[in-house]
């Protein structure tokens, strides 16, 4: 917003007086015991207060340009594809390679259009599906295997992703995937 008061006044002397004017209308209108109908007229010169500033007073956001560092971010998945099972986290990550989460993020959504956390989880999912159809490990051991703290937060992460639960693809998938030997 660029509303500065008495140089916003100068500026856009039409708007400023536009904002004005409904927030005293509203101030008014709080004034007085509320029913239904006086809300209405509040929210309505509310709105009104909204659109005058959205189109008066508002600045576009600049982009903030982002130096694309691949090697900074090649490194970083070449640990977490190494080290996915053990109990990191982008903060640690970023400790690691002596940046701060915010520039980690950046990176990785310059370059990989995901925050580091997501591709950890990703890569955590991929490999907890790989030992899905490929063993017949317990679930809780697959979680555990992959760095999952338990097997309910592998269970939550696995269904948005895939939209079933671990056994239930499991059911569904694995019969599929194994190779048959039998023609080798």
């Amino acid at each position: 917003m660029t509303l500065n008061g008495a140089a916003s006044s100068k500026t856009h002397p039409q708007a400023y007086a536009d904002v004005r004017q409904q927030l005293v209308t509203i101030h008014d209108l709080l004034t007085t015991p509320t029913t239904d109908l006086l809300r209405l007229q509040i929210l309505s010169h509310f709105y009104q207060l909204l659109v005058t500033l959205g189109q008066t007073f508002t600045v576009p956001l600049t982009a903030t340009t982002v130096s694309p560092n691949l090697t900074l971010t090649d490194t970083v998945m070449t640990a977490i594809n190494r080290h996915y099972a053990e109990p990191i986290d982008g903060n640690t990550l970023a400790e690691q390679f002596h940046v701060s989460l915010t520039t980690l993020n950046q990176q990785f959504n310059a370059n990989v259009q995901l925050s580091v956390n997501r591709y950890l989880r990703l890569i955590r999912l991929m490999n907890a599906r790989r030992l899905l159809l490929e063993t017949d490990h317990k679930i809780e051991y697959i979680a555990m295997q992959c760095g999952f703290p338990n097997s309910k937060t592998f269970n939550r992460n696995f269904k948005s992703w895939k939209g079933m639960t671990p056994t239930d693809y499991r059911q569904a998938y694995a019969r599929y995937h194994r190779i048959d030997t039998s023609c080798l």
